[in-house]
C-alpha cells in the first residue's frame, strides 16, 4: 500500500512538473534574452539566451557580469552605456536604448535593450530588469529596432497565450480521462467486493483499500487538473478565481485571508484574466514559503484605466536584500506577465511589516 501511495504521489509531481519554465525556449525561438540588476549590490542575473547574444559561456564565465557586458560594448558606444549606468539608480522609468556590441566571432551586433526599474515603497530604485534582443539582421535589412522589439513582444505574448491553451487541454485531458478511468476502476472494485462470500475477509480489507486508494486518487486528479487550468476563471471570471483560490489557500494553509472584492463583475480579456491570476497563484505561494504570515489582505479594485491586484500579508518582511533578489524565476515571470500587458508590478516590504504585491495593469488593453 506504501508503494502504491509513493508511485501516485511521484505521478502527481510528475504531472505538475511537465508544465515547467518555457521562458528559455522562448527566449531562444524569438533571439531575445533577459537580465536584472541588483542597483544597490551591483550584482546582475543574466538568462541563458543573454549569455549567447554576448558570446559568453555561462558555465565558464567568472568575471562580472558588468564587467563583462562592457568589455563587448563597441568602442563607438561604451561611454554613452557607461554614463548610462551611472544615472540608472536616478531613472525612475523605463527606457529604451540601442547599441552595438563585437562578437568573439568577429561581427558587429546590433543590440536594443528595452530597461524597466522597480522601486520600493519610497520611490528609490532598487532593481532594474530588461529584455535585449539582437536585431542586427533587422538592422542590416532597415527595421526600426522598436517595430523589431514590438514584435517580440508580440511572440512573448503568444507563447503565454499557448502555453495556457496547453494547460487548459493538459487539464482536461486528465480530468475526462484519467477521472473516467477511475471511476470505472471504483466500480469493477465495488462489484466484486459485492461478489466475494461474505467469510473472505482478507480479500475484502484489501478491496476496501484500494477503494480508498481510487477515491484519493480521483481527488488527486481533479485537484491536478484545477490548478493546471481552474475551470471557474473562464466560467465565472476572474473575481470569482481569485475568490476561490483565496479560499483553498486558507484551507490548505490556515492562513487567514481578507478579500475585498469589486460589487460588480470585472469584464477583462482572457490573456489579462488569466496572467493577473498566475500573479495571485505565484504571490500566495511565496506568502505559504516564506512569509511567516498568519493573515493575508487581498484587495482586487478597477478604476476607469487601470485594474489593480495588491496582496498584503502580516508576515516577517521582506528584506532589502530579498527585495533585490534577482534570481527567483517566479518573481521574474511575475513581472513579465505584467509587463507584458502594459503594466507593471512593484514589491515591498519591511521587517516586521509585512510584505506587498501590487499589480496594475490596464482595463482596456492597448495595441
Amino acid at each position: 500500500m506504501d508503494n502504491d501511495m509513493s508511485e501516485r504521489k511521484g505521478l502527481e509531481r510528475k504531472i505538475l512538473e511537465s508544465d515547467g519554465d518555457c521562458r528559455p525556449v522562448g527566449q531562444r525561438l524569438s533571439r531575445t534574452g533577459s537580465w536584472a540588476w541588483n542597483v544597490s549590490s551591483g550584482e546582475f542575473f543574466w538568462s541563458q539566451e543573454t549569455f549567447r547574444i554576448f558570446g559568453f559561456d555561462p558555465l565558464t564565465t567568472r568575471a562580472s557580469l558588468a564587467e563583462t557586458f562592457l568589455s563587448r560594448i563597441h568602442a563607438d558606444d561604451r561611454r554613452r552605456i557607461e554614463q548610462g549606468i551611472k544615472d540608472a539608480p536616478t531613472k525612475p522609468s523605463g527606457y529604451a536604448v540601442d547599441y552595438r556590441i563585437t562578437h568573439p566571432d568577429g561581427s558587429i551586433k546590433h543590440i536594443h535593450d528595452a530597461v524597466y526599474p522597480v522601486t520600493n515603497e519610497a520611490g528609490q530604485v532598487v532593481e532594474r530588469y530588461g529584455l535585449v534582443m539582437d536585431v542586427t539582421a533587422r538592422q542590416e535589412a532597415g527595421a526600426k529596432p522598436q517595430h523589431a522589439f514590438g514584435q517580440m513582444r508580440a511572440l512573448a505574448a503568444r507563447l503565454q497565450s499557448v502555453r495556457e491553451e496547453e494547460r487548459a487541454r493538459v487539464a482536461r485531458e486528465i480530468h475526462d480521462e484519467l477521472g473516467q478511468a477511475m471511476t470505472a476502476i471504483k466500480m469493477d472494485l465495488a462489484a466484486l467486493a459485492r461478489e466475494l462470500p461474505a467469510e473472505q475477509r482478507e480479500p475484502s480489507v484489501r478491496i476496501e483499500r484500494s477503494l480508498k486508494l481510487v477515491d484519493e486518487t480521483i481527488q488527486a486528479v481533479r485537484r491536478i487538473a484545477t490548478e493546471l487550468r481552474p475551470g471557474i476563471l473562464d466560467d465565472l471570471g476572474l473575481g470569482a478565481a481569485v475568490e476561490w483560490a483565496a479560499e483553498e489557500f486558507q484551507a490548505r494553509t490556515g492562513i487567514k485571508c481578507r478579500m475585498s472584492l469589486p460589487g460588480s463583475d470585472i469584464t477583462l480579456d482572457q490573456d489579462s484574466a488569466t496572467a493577473l491570476f498566475r500573479i495571485f497563484q505565484e504571490t500566495l505561494t511565496n506568502v505559504a514559503r516564506h512569509a511567516d504570515a498568519t493573515e493575508v489582505d487581498v484587495t482586487l479594485s478597477r478604476t476607469r484605466d487601470d485594474l489593480s491586484l495588491e496582496v498584503h500579508d502580516n508576515g516577517k518582511g521582506i528584506s532589502a536584500e530579498k527585495l533585490a533578489e534577482v534570481r527567483s524565476l517566479g518573481i521574474l515571470g511575475m513581472r513579465e506577465r505584467a509587463l507584458l500587458l502594459g503594466g507593471e508590478l512593484a514589491i515591498s516590504g519591511a521587517p516586521g511589516k509585512g510584505t506587498k504585491v501590487r499589480v496594475r495593469v490596464p482595463a482596456v488593453r492597448r495595441s
